[in-house]
């Protein structure tokens, strides 16, 4: 399994690590299984679970006892380990995008667990034996048919194909618990791989893909229904959200003659347009209006502190920037909307207030307006793009006005944000006053003050990897190395500066000891995501020393305590109190490491973009971005699609970074037929050609000095 991205360089170790994270990685978010269903080719994601290690034991995880297992998994988790899915298997196409967007609902949010798939069979039940036709009479998986079809003493791999083939897919979620901030951030990073794939299938992935809307048994209150006043005069956020009485756990949108779907890019416009809505009383961080926190789930108090995220900020710019080009890019494209939305961003468009405090509220109650219709019978509007131009520049200009502002609380770019209230008033009931269900009474906010949580990593990750230029990215990498952020004796990075001077009302992160789990350790995962950030930006020198220090398989085994093959949960740091444990890995492996870990290898061996659309031409264009010390003997191999063997020569050992450094020549190997294509770049039917599999081998010459 894990030779699918076998990668040969000078160090051994790093190839090894690239195979051990690719099997880690499968381990928590599955290998697609392509299957031919009535609905077209899908992914099974065999092996998915949750990443209930034998080190993690309280998180609770189920596989299938069967034939072609599966089980539930996180959205956050899953989605992300999903993240490079294409790049190993193309056939799956957009199949991980429609998934994951179909289970974003309406108000923008999305339900935790995510269960599989289910099929049902729409073929003849009666030339099967009674023990496999009585599990195809309802929704099955492929495991259970499997099984039945093995104890029938049928051949199981032929009629399981035919069975899928003549059924139908049905995509399986529940709400679990919580609404957290950060979930729709990953659901474009799908959309931008598969446009790093498929570039000339976007505008159907966007315009003709419809997929429907996810319905949890939970709504978040309203301003009025959860802001209190606790007994010691501070106003607070508690208990946003509520639990519907008898409503399903699981349930689709619909109207009298069935799902309400909308297209890929009316989903994405649904998401930002509700993710807006809620940006903070100062203009700068989404609200953590919800209940749950963002990405670091230890800052659990976070939310009742009125707090928000300026990652998740940083995220919505990027899907909005993308809206605006595809807006500009394909005008007259139809967009579909529930009506409810599309009055939403016209109320938005309209609001004229200057101050933030004032323009805050005006969005909030919009978007509680929203909210109440969303209780009532929908129905799909539907539009050219160029309809919601003007809300996309506003959401655009407030966005970009939101990370000065960010940019301008300190130099580094806060992650947290939290709001005292300056003034409020009792919310009255008959002249006494409301009360919340939780007792506390209920209060209107009249004005906030707004104050940032010491500097924590993610933040300038999200920052390098999304918007950055390469000046920003060094000066912001220069200056991080200044901060507590950087541990200095181990030299890797750490979740955030001291939190000792805060009180444990901004979460549970602050019950652990320094240098432990949430905080102020080495989280493998946020220091991966931030050492991608620095890749991503063009710094590549910073990178490659970043990662002897960073990287896992390059620690010393006797200081981190395991295999350096294996990641951990998170790494001691020298905040710790005990010495002793600076630099050791702790916990289960099964992380969002591996997600960035395979980015990074991306980044590093093909590129971020191979597959480019122009003058209505594909392109294949590599660009990797090598250091001359990964070159063996002058070469360097790796694979694409898992099976297409890259073999880089370079013989003039040279970084291929360097501005010196291009592609001299190409050669394919098909089929016994040798291309030779003198360019850096290969287009038309031999591009289409290498996305299809039909290429063994692609041998890439790189030289230094000018072109020839």
């Amino acid at each position: 399994m894990t030779n699918a991205i076998e990668t040969k360089t000078s160090f051994p170790i790093l190839d090894a690590y690239f195979k051990q994270c690719y099997l880690d990685n499968v381990v928590r978010g599955g290998v697609p299984m392509i299957v031919e269903t009535l609905d077209g080719p899908i992914g099974y994601h065999l092996f998915s679970r949750k990443h209930g290690d034998l080190e993690r034991d309280y998180n609770f995880f189920s596989i299938e006892p069967s034939f072609f297992s599966q089980g539930n998994g996180a959205f956050r988790d899953v989605l992300q380990n999903r993240r490079s899915d294409i790049f190993f298997d193309p056939r799956l196409g957009d199949f991980n995008v429609r998934q994951f967007a179909s289970l974003i609902q309406a108000d923008g949010y999305n339900p935790l667990s995510v269960e599989g798939l289910k099929f049902t069979f729409d073929g003849d039940q009666s030339q099967y034996p009674v023990a496999v036709s009585s599990a195809l009479s309802g929704e099955f998986t492929p495991g259970l048919i499997a099984t039945r079809l093995h104890q029938a003493g049928l051949d199981v791999e032929s009629h399981l194909v035919s069975i899928l083939a003549s059924s139908h897919f049905h995509f399986k979620a529940a709400f679990g618990e919580g609404y957290w901030e950060d979930h729709f951030t990953y659901l474009f990073d799908l959309v931008d791989s598969f446009n790093a794939v498929y570039p000339d299938q976007l505008e159907k992935l966007l315009f003709e893909r419809t997929v429907p809307f996810f319905v949890s048994p939970v709504s978040v209150l309203p301003r009025c229904e959860k802001y209190v006043l606790k007994p010691n005069g501070t106003v607070r956020q508690y208990d946003a959200v509520h639990h519907i009485a008898n409503a399903a756990q699981s349930a689709w949108l619909q109207d009298d003659s069935g799902e309400l779907r909308v297209n890929i890019y009316g989903k994405l416009l649904t998401l930002a347009l509700n993710k807006y809505g809620h940006l903070d009383p100062n203009g700068i961080g989404l609200s953590y209006e919800a209940e749950k926190p963002g990405w670091n789930d230890a800052m659990n108090g976070v939310p009742g502190l009125f707090g928000s995220g300026v990652s998740e900020t940083i995220e919505l710019q990027k899907l909005v920037n993308f809206l605006l080009e595809s807006a500009h890019r394909y005008p007259k494209r139809p967009v579909s909307l529930l009506k409810s939305t599309d009055a939403l961003a016209l109320a938005l468009s309209q609001i004229t207030a200057s101050e933030s405090f004032e323009a805050w509220d005006a969005r909030m109650t919009e978007l509680e307006k929203y909210r109440v219709q969303l209780s009532t019978p929908q129905n799909v509007a539907h539009n050219e793009i160029e309809n919601y131009l003007p809300i996309l520049e506003i959401m655009n200009q407030d966005l970009t006005a939101a990370l000065v502002k960010a940019k301008a609380a300190r130099d580094i770019y806060p992650t947290y944000l939290i709001y005292e209230a300056t003034g409020y008033e009792p919310i009255l009931e008959n002249g006494v006053p409301k009360k919340a269900n939780n007792g506390l009474p209920l209060v209107r906010v009249t004005g906030f003050k707004m104050q940032p949580l010491p500097a924590f990593l993610e933040a300038p990750a999200r920052y390098l990897s999304s918007l950055s230029s390469k000046e920003e990215a060094q000066t912001l990498y220069q200056s991080i190395k200044l901060t507590e952020l950087y541990d200095s004796k181990n030299r890797f990075y750490q979740t955030s500066e001291s939190l000792e001077g805060w009180t444990h009302e901004i979460g549970r992160i602050r019950a652990f000891t320094p240098g432990w789990l949430e905080r102020e350790s080495n989280f493998l995962h946020m220091t991966y995501k931030y050492l991608l950030g620095l890749l991503k930006a063009g710094l590549y020198e910073e990178f490659y020393q970043e990662i002897q220090t960073n990287f896992t398989c390059f620690m010393d085994p006797k200081v981190y305590g395991r295999s350096p093959l294996e990641n951990s949960s998170f790494i001691a740091t020298s905040s710790n109190p005990d010495p002793k444990k600076h630099g050791q890995g702790f916990y289960a492996r099964l992380s969002g490491s591996t997600a960035e870990v395979l980015s990074m290898w991306r980044q590093m061996f093909i590129g971020a973009r191979p597959f480019v659309y122009e003058k209505e031409s594909l392109i294949f264009r590599l660009t990797p971005k090598l250091p001359s010390a990964f070159f063996a003997k002058g070469v360097v191999e790796t694979k694409l699609f898992g099976k297409t063997r890259i073999i880089y020569h370079n013989t003039s050992q040279i970084d291929t970074y360097d501005s010196k450094a291009h592609i001299e020549r190409i050669e394919l190997y098909s089929s016994g037929t040798v291309h030779l294509i003198v360019d850096d770049q290969v287009e038309g039917p031999l591009a289409e050609g290498i996305r299809n599999g039909n290429v063994s081998d692609i041998h890439v010459y790189i030289e230094g000095g000018p072109k020839q």
